[in-house]
C-alpha cells in the first residue's frame, strides 16, 4: 500500500514503510552475501543512528564484534555546516584496525557522502580490506558512487527515490508514524 506525504521541499515523494521483520530479512540476504564473499570481515563497523540496528542482526549470522561510529550529515540549513561530521569515533582507531577486514554498516545508501567519509578516516588507519553492507541503496544520482569506493559492496535492495520508514525512526510504531 502506498503512501504518500511531503518532504521538506514540498514535493510529494513515495513513503516506504519496512517493519522489524521487512528489516531481518533484508539482513539475512546481506549476511548471505557477505558470507559467500571473500572479504571474511573481522568485525564490523555501525554508523550511528540507522546502522545500529541492521549491524546488531548481521552480528546474528557473522558472529562478529561490533563497533560504532556517528556521522552527522549537515545539509547547512540549520547550522551553517556542510558535509558529514564526526560526533563519535572509534577508541585507539590504529590498534583496532591496522592489517584488519573491516565491514561499515549503515541503513541506506542515499547520497553516499556519510559511508564515503566513513570510510575516508577508516583508511587513514591503514585496514586491509574495507567492505561495506547497507540494506537499502537508492538509484539515483549520488555525491559519491559507493560501489566505486569499496572493493566489497552489498545491498540487500535496491530502491527507487523514495523516502524509507524505518521502524525504528517511528514515534507510533503501532499507526507508523
Amino acid at each position: 500500500m502506498a503512501e504518500f506525504g511531503k518532504t521538506l521541499y514540498n514535493t510529494v515523494m513515495e513513503k516506504r514503510f519496512y517493519s522489524y521483520n521487512d528489516i531481518h530479512r533484508t539482513v539475512k540476504i546481506l549476511a548471505d552475501k557477505v558470507m559467500a564473499s571473500p572479504l571474511k570481515p573481522e568485525f564490523m563497523i555501525a554508523i550511528g543512528g540507522g546502522g545500529f540496528i541492521p549491524a546488531r542482526i548481521l552480528r546474528t549470522y557473522l558472529d562478529i564484534p561490533i563497533f560504532t561510529v556517528n556521522i552527522v550529515l549537515y545539509e547547512g540549513k540549520q547550522t551553517g555546516e556542510k558535509g558529514p561530521q564526526i560526533t563519535q569515533w572509534l577508541d585507539k582507531p590504529d590498534e583496532l584496525l591496522e592489517n584488519r577486514r573491516v565491514l561499515i554498516v549503515d541503513e541506506v545508501d542515499d547520497s553516499g557522502a556519510t559511508v564515503a567519509f566513513c570510510k575516508e578516516h577508516l583508511s587513514q588507519h591503514n585496514p586491509s580490506e574495507i567492505g561495506l553492507a547497507v540494506l537499502h541503496r537508492k538509484n539515483k544520482p549520488k555525491k559519491v558512487e559507493l560501489p566505486q569506493l569499496v572493493e566489497h559492496y552489498f545491498c540487500g535492495e535496491e530502491l527507487g527515490d523514495e523516502w524509507i520508514c524505518y521502524p525504528w525512526d517511528a514515534l507510533d510504531i503501532d499507526n507508523r508514524n
